[in-house]
């Protein structure tokens, strides 16, 4: 008996579907269709041409800076997985990004070094200084964050055997996190 082409489509299709929908971003920064985003440099290199444009980027907080009505979080850009989580061990960055938010973020919670992805449009650029060095920004008016939790790059397994075992089974070791600085 010959399988028609069309009936091994099927299951294959279906499968496609179902882990299609595991890689999604978290609700908080979800968009329509995050294949269609532009990227970090053009955004950078013309802010003005996406003026008003959804976007999704996501990096690491380098600051946090409140005021009376608003926060502006400052974020060293870097790629992100299709879940939406930035690559820690990436040393590929674009530059750094600012998302103004409506309300407070606490810059304990929202510490130096916290991997975030932030959602917003595209508001221009503004200018300021990294030390003494010149720096343009890319300016984003915020709507959605999702601050990842943390958790060490690389997760350990190891097998053990025991006396009443019959079997090895694995114990998943995760080093423990690195403390993180306070700042004075």
């Amino acid at each position: 008996m010959k399988l028609k082409p069309t009936i091994l489509l099927i299951p294959a299709l279906l499968l496609s579907a179902l882990l299609g929908g595991c890689a999604s971003l978290p609700d908080e920064v979800a968009v329509d269709d995050p294949g269609q985003l532009p990227a970090f440099a053009d955004l950078q290199a013309n802010p003005d041409q996406y003026k008003g444009q959804p976007v999704v980027l996501g990096g690491m907080v380098v600051s946090v800076t409140n005021s009376s009505d608003s926060s502006t979080l400052e974020v060293l850009q870097l790629p992100l997985y299709s879940s939406g989580r930035p690559k820690t061990g990436s040393d590929q960055t674009g530059g750094r990004f600012r998302a103004v938010f409506s309300g407070f973020l606490d810059p304990e919670i929202y510490a130096n070094g916290r991997m975030v992805t932030v959602r917003g449009q595209v508001s221009g650029s503004e200018e300021d200084k990294i030390g003494d060095h010149p720096y343009t920004y890319l300016m984003l008016q915020g709507d959605g964050h999702y601050l990842w939790r943390e958790q060490p790059d690389e997760v350990q397994v190891r097998y053990y055997m025991g006396i009443q075992s019959y079997y090895p089974y694995p114990v998943y070791v995760r080093p423990a996190a690195p403390a993180r600085p306070k700042n004075p």
